[in-house]
Parts: C-alpha cells; sequence; structure tokens
C-alpha cells in the first residue's frame, strides 16, 4: 500500500483491522466486520464513512455566480445561502465529466465536492474556464469529509454539535465550531438514508472520528457503500456517469434543466431532439447470482446493452442492479436476460430507487 495515497485515517482503519484495497489509487478499507453486516448496520443504527478522498474545493470572488453558472448544470442563482444542490460539470458535447455537489455560503463564496477519480481533471477544468479574478482552492491534503450515515445519526451528531441536526433539512448545511475550527455539517449523504456529511481541517476529522468510535459508532467500508447507494438508485462515476453519456441517457436531465446557458446545454437540446440509443434503466434478479459491471444485456439473441453496476441488495434479498439499454427494452415490467461468465440471468425491468427510505415528519 507504500505507492497508494493514504487519507488521514488510514492508520485508524489499520488498527481498527479494515481490510484496505487500491480504490483509484487510494488506500481505503472495503470493510471491516462484513459488507452486509456494515450495510444492515447502516440501514438500522448508524455507521460512519471515511470520505477524505472525495474533492473539496472553494470557489470565491465577486463573480462567483456568474462564473459558476456557467459551468455547473445547477441554477446557482436561486440558490440560497446554507444550501447545496447536486448537478454535472458537463463537456462541450453533454457528456458528465463529473456528478458534484455545490454549496453555497454567501454570493461570493461556494464549496464544490466532486469525485476522487476525476478531481484534478476538474479543477484544471474550473481553473481553466472560470474567470480570472475568482480564487479557485483545491483543499487536497487540508481539510477532510466523514459520512455519518444512519437513522441513529441525528442523536450521534447531536452529542457533539447539539441542536444542530434538527435545523437541518435535506440539501441543507451550516457551520459549528470545533476544537477552535470551523465545520461545515452537511444534511446530505450517498446511503438513502438519514445523514451527515462533515468537512473539517484534518486535525478536526481524527478527533471526530476518535470521539464517534469511542462512543461505539461502527466504521463501515467501500463495499456496504456501494450496496448502499445502489439500492437507492443513486449512481456512480465511471460505472453509470461517464463522459461518453449525457444527463439524458441517464436519466438524469431534471438536473441539467435550467434555462440559462451552460456548457454543452446546446448539445444537449439537440440530443433531446434527436433521441438517445441507450437509456439507463434499473433491473431486479431474483436469486442471489450478481450481474456485474460490462456483462451484456440480451434479448433473445439481440444485443441491447450492458450492465453498469449490479449486486445482491442485503435489504430487499435479490439482486438489483443498473444498465443502459435500448430504448425499446427500457420499460417497466420488460423481461431481458443477462450474460455473465458463469450462466444467463433472467432480469425484469424496474423502476429506481430500489430503497426509499421513509423521512420522519
Amino acid at each position: 500500500m507504500n505507492e497508494l495515497k493514504r487519507t488521514p485515517l488510514y492508520d485508524r482503519h489499520v488498527a481498527l483491522g479494515g481490510r484496505l484495497i487500491d480504490f483509484g489509487g487510494w488506500a481505503l478499507p472495503v470493510q471491516y466486520d462484513g459488507i452486509i453486516a456494515e450495510h444492515h448496520r447502516t440501514r438500522r443504527d448508524v455507521s460512519l464513512f471515511d470520505t477524505c478522498h472525495m474533492g473539496l474545493m472553494f470557489v470565491e470572488g465577486v463573480e462567483a455566480v456568474e462564473g459558476l453558472s456557467r459551468l455547473v448544470t445547477q441554477d446557482v442563482r436561486t440558490l440560497a445561502d446554507g444550501r447545496c444542490r447536486y448537478g454535472f460539470l458537463l463537456n462541450s458535447s453533454g457528456g458528465i465529466l463529473d456528478d458534484l455537489i455545490v454549496y453555497r455560503f454567501s454570493a461570493e463564496r461556494w464549496m464544490l465536492v466532486v469525485n476522487a477519480g476525476t478531481q484534478a481533471h476538474d479543477y484544471a477544468w474550473l481553473r481553466e474556464h472560470l474567470p480570472t479574478p475568482l480564487d479557485l482552492k483545491h483543499m487536497a491534503g487540508t481539510m477532510g469529509k466523514l459520512d455519518l450515515q444512519g437513522p441513529r445519526s441525528p442523536l450521534l451528531l447531536d452529542r457533539i454539535f447539539p441542536g444542530v441536526a434538527a435545523g437541518l433539512k435535506r440539501f441543507s448545511f451550516t457551520t459549528a465550531g470545533y476544537r477552535g475550527q470551523t465545520v461545515v455539517i452537511s444534511r446530505t449523504g450517498y446511503t438513502g438514508e438519514t445523514g451527515f456529511e462533515l468537512y473539517a481541517d484534518q486535525e478536526q476529522i481524527l478527533s471526530l472520528w476518535d470521539y464517534w468510535i469511542a462512543q461505539g459508532v461502527r466504521p463501515a467500508g467501500l463495499g456496504a457503500r456501494d450496496t448502499l447507494r445502489l439500492e437507492a438508485g443513486l449512481p456512480l462515476y465511471g460505472h453509470e456517469l461517464t463522459e461518453q453519456m449525457t444527463p439524458i441517457e441517464a436519466g438524469m436531465e431534471r438536473y441539467a434543466s435550467k434555462k440559462e446557458s451552460f456548457i454543452g446545454k446546446e448539445a444537449l437540446e439537440e440530443k433531446k431532439g434527436k433521441g438517445v440509443e441507450y437509456k439507463l434503466v434499473g433491473f431486479r434478479v431474483d436469486g442471489r447470482q450478481a450481474a456485474r459491471s460490462g456483462h451484456r444485456v440480451l434479448s433473445g439473441e439481440s444485443d441491447q446493452g450492458w450492465v453498469t453496476s449490479g449486486s445482491f441488495s442485503p435489504t430487499l434479498e435479490c439482486v438489483l442492479g443498473m444498465a443502459y439499454v435500448r430504448p425499446q427494452v427500457a420499460v417497466n415490467g420488460t423481461c431481458f436476460n443477462i450474460q455473465t461468465e458463469r450462466k444467463s440471468l433472467a432480469a425484469t425491468c424496474v423502476s429506481m430507487p430500489f430503497y426509499r427510505r421513509v423521512e420522519p415528519k
């Protein structure tokens, strides 16, 4: 693991017995006491995730609204202070360079949270296309990120930040003091559960992790993170989202629908007029053998597309997945086969998300 990048929590993962893998050049835990156990714990109780590998950037300056509005698909003009919004960075062809969340502190101060594997390219793209007067800071090696996810996460958050959890709605955030520094606390996550994402200097990240572990919160790894996000129908960059696909094929046009111009908008309008060759769908397979990324989707002898993600669902106790398929089979209830290395699996096209938590009122 010496050649891989390490998060500030690397030594903690080793001490806790995490099984480390190479995840896009990072040494990260895939599991601790088992993917299924960690999955169920997140759905039923609470888990702590190290997400320090994610890219964090700040954009500051009087032209921030104008500059960002041209580059991201989010409608940043209607975003209020203390709110965040999901969307995309697109190329001129409408292809997805990355999916990201944009946080508004004020009209002149913004935070962008991007994927780990794309952060270097994202930074270069932003540097090239943002107006020169704007200050763009990449926080790699300075700030870190933790995800506290699960129905008991508000209680655990309140032990350090009393009253914060109750004041945060979905896709809102606030700042709070901790050990003399500022922590950004966001009501967001990648699990489909009640949860929070916390951004802070690396020393504060270490302290927060140690506190919650001492409180009995157990960590979860990349394996459970993937099964949780799949059940929630959340896409993963490099699988469902790529530079070769647009938000239209991905069924996520609603996140790129603002009237204002942005890079890639003209290409999206043209594609809407012509139609798409493939559409992203969810599918279900009865049994436990999972379809995996790259497996072909067949209707009779005809190739209809490919699987992007697939796994056994611990919550629903069946195999779930996503695939890009021809429009004629992208209809709920349509049956098709998925060709694995071992055999053909019978699958049914179903709507997403596969799992939706009922939030308390």
